[in-house]
């Protein structure tokens, strides 16, 4: 897009006329100054918008009524006036007008997750992959695995008369993630604590089936004659060659199926089939299969290096943090029932999060080792 008007694009919003890319801009622009950046002249302020307008590099929900998760910003008055008015910010985001955060001034720093897995073999031995160089991992009769430079674990099945067998298991624990390429040569993301089994070759088999506890995000090579299949808690999700994400924790209430592109059928156990389009969720929850848009960007922004809330309830935007963070979170009572929409990264210490929630929202946390207790 050009570079825009702020008084049109204020107009645009307050009539609710504004494209998802000036939505997106607005919230690329306003997270740019996520770290307290110094205050900016009019020059260097044009000079970053034309930057930005080229290279968006992070993407917010449309504000809503819902209570946002911001950062402090150090900008001119009439800016920050013009940020203030559309987000709906009740009051200034200047840091002079603010409460210093209690979770500031506990100075306690809880660095955030890693690329990390383990990997266990058909034979049981147990491969922690963080702990590997990258080349060649594994090296068996009709099989080799190798991490790549960045991280993502790599398998060929190669034909010979000795050819592979068995299943092998990649887990993540909390604070962990990691990327695998299927002997297929379908792509996973699979996120904190979960864990994917799958057989180290499809050839000769009908189909292609694989088994997830937690979350993960698939990207299945296109084969028609040979359906991918995943199973999860309580269902089983059947592709041909589609990307699609599956939110399956133990401690969610129902199991999320979104999907981006192509087609998928999903069956619960208990015998309900359903037929998904791009852009739609399924939950399942006690047998019964619902379909809903989805947000899709909040569904997969873990994926790309970043939490995306639209509005969540402050349990489950907390289930996810401690997910990543390896930390538990301790609720007391009386707590308000905010929901909560924005957009923050996950390569960011849990106290700067924290403190970006505790610093526009009624609630405070305290850190006490690896607990987290959220209170009034």
């Amino acid at each position: 897009m050009e570079k825009p008007d702020f008084d049109l694009l204020l107009e645009k919003y307050r009539k609710g006329e504004c494209t998802p890319q000036e939505l997106d801009f607005i919230g690329s622009w306003y997270l740019q100054y996520q770290k307290d950046a110094e205050p900016l002249s009019q020059a260097e302020l044009e000079t970053e918008v034309a930057r930005m307008t080229e290279n968006i590099a992070l993407k917010i929900a449309p504000p809503t009524n819902q209570t946002p998760l911001f950062r402090r910003l150090r900008l001119p008055l009439g800016i920050a006036a013009s940020i203030l008015v559309i987000f709906s910010i009740g009051y200034l985001l200047l840091p002079a007008r603010r409460k210093e955060p209690e979770i500031a001034r506990q100075q306690q720093a809880i660095s955030p997750g890693r690329q990390a897995a383990s990997l266990t073999l058909a034979n049981g031995k147990k491969i922690f992959l963080s702990d590997q160089q990258a080349g060649q991992v594994v090296q068996e009769a009709g099989l080799s695995i190798s991490k790549t430079s960045n991280g993502e674990l790599v398998y060929e099945v190669m034909g010979s008369k000795d050819q592979a067998h068995g299943f092998h298991t990649l887990t993540t624990s909390n604070g962990e993630t990691y990327r695998v390429r299927l002997p297929d040569g379908s792509t996973v993301w699979l996120n904190a604590a979960s864990s994917l089994k799958y057989p180290v070759s499809f050839k000769n088999s009908s189909t292609r089936i694989v088994q997830l506890s937690g979350e993960a995000y698939f990207e299945i090579y296109k084969d028609r004659r040979h359906a991918f299949i995943v199973r999860s808690r309580g269902q089983e999700v059947e592709v041909l060659g589609t990307h699609f994400n599956i939110n399956a924790y133990h401690d969610e209430t129902g199991i999320k199926t979104t999907l981006l592109e192509g087609s998928v059928r999903l069956k619960s156990e208990r015998g309900a089939s359903r037929m998904l389009k791009p852009g739609q969720q399924a939950e399942l929850t006690d047998g019964k299969i619902k379909i809903l848009p989805a947000d899709t960007r909040s569904v997969t922004a873990w994926k790309d290096g970043y939490f995306r809330f639209r509005n969540e309830s402050l349990k489950s935007v907390m289930r996810k943090i401690s997910r990543w963070y390896n930390v538990e979170v301790v609720f007391e009572k009386g707590l308000p029932e905010d929901t909560y929409s924005g957009a923050v990264a996950r390569h960011d210490n849990l106290s700067q999060i924290l403190e970006i929630m505790e610093g526009s929202n009624n609630i405070h946390f305290s850190i006490k080792g690896r607990r987290i207790i959220v209170s009034k």
